[in-house]
């Protein structure tokens, strides 16, 4: 059901933006040119952001339960805010490197049973944006946040060793999955939104992560879901640009929901799919609810 909604909604916004592209007037107006690549670096404002949270793995195919996690976090790089114009509203974009680790240990240190405990080193680079509000002594920021990230995992246990809660050949077929990541750098994509607060150089966020972790690089099965994906991503640019230049102050909200609810969406498909619509194999998947601190100089 819920590939027919999004594919259902994915034509409506393309075609809908298609006639409509040739009124847009803000991202032109504004400065900011939305064909400029996302890798793309800028001069801008040094940042330093800290991360820790707490998350949920998972994996379509497996019977074996992976234990919750805990995450910390540390982020490089650089932060640009464009001049606010009506209503206060500003464009804001960060670009980052990361380094992370996500471990049973950092979520707690009793070990149930039934479960299997992990380790995963990651690291990655990606970009953060959105719209935001202007105020006198703070600025609110929604945000919406993509990264490629390479992870290297490491099972601190196998599911043979829980086989009763599973079954000896369950176990055996979980091994088999786990192996694939095990000890092995592994290549996938993060999307996040959330929220931040910033009171000058210090900056408090709250964000909700989904994460995929793939067993194997298929090139051109990526290419084409990715293609996929970003041609939704420019469409919504587009319609986002008509909101604004209609009602500034809308405008971050609306970014804010239609391009996270966008990203979730599309990560629940590759949840069973690692290159949707592409016929290809389950990936190792993340949820985690994540807190930080940014100084930004």
């Amino acid at each position: 059901m819920i590939k027919k909604i999004f594919l259902f909604v994915f034509a409506f916004i393309t075609i809908s933006v298609t006639i409509s592209a040739q009124n847009i007037k803000f991202s032109k107006s504004s400065g900011w040119d939305w064909d400029d690549e996302w890798w793309y670096w800028k001069a801008g404002q040094p940042f330093i952001e800290v991360n820790w949270g707490f998350g949920k793995p998972d994996h379509q195919k497996l019977l074996s339960k992976l234990s919750d996690v805990g995450l910390a976090e540390i982020k490089l790089g650089f932060a640009n805010d464009d001049e606010p114009y009506d209503g206060g509203v500003h464009y804001f974009e960060q670009k980052y490197v990361f380094l992370s680790q996500v471990a049973t240990k950092l979520q707690s240190e009793n070990r149930k049973f039934n479960e299997l405990p992990s380790e995963m080193l990651r690291f990655g680079f990606g970009k953060k944006d959105g719209y935001g509000y202007s105020f006198d002594n703070i600025k609110i920021k929604p945000y919406v946040q993509s990264a490629i990230v390479w992870s290297k995992l490491e099972m601190k246990d196998y599911p043979v060793s829980i086989f009763p809660f599973i079954g000896i050949q369950n176990a055996i077929d979980d091994t088999e999955i786990l192996k694939r990541y095990d000890k092995n750098f592994r290549f996938g994509t993060l999307n996040e939104g959330g929220i931040n607060f910033s009171f000058g150089m210090v900056s408090l966020n709250a964000g909700y992560e989904a994460s995929v972790v793939f067993p194997r690089y298929v090139f051109w099965k990526h290419v084409g879901s990715y293609a996929i994906e970003m041609a939704g991503l420019r469409a919504l640019d587009k319609f986002i640009d008509e909101v604004i230049d209609a009602s500034p102050i809308a405008g971050p909200i609306v970014n804010f929901l239609l391009k996270n609810g966008y990203n979730y969406a599309f990560y629940s498909l590759k949840k069973e799919k690692m290159n949707w619509p592409f016929n290809t194999e389950s990936p190792l998947t993340f949820e985690t609810i994540k807190f930080g601190v940014t100084f930004t100089f």
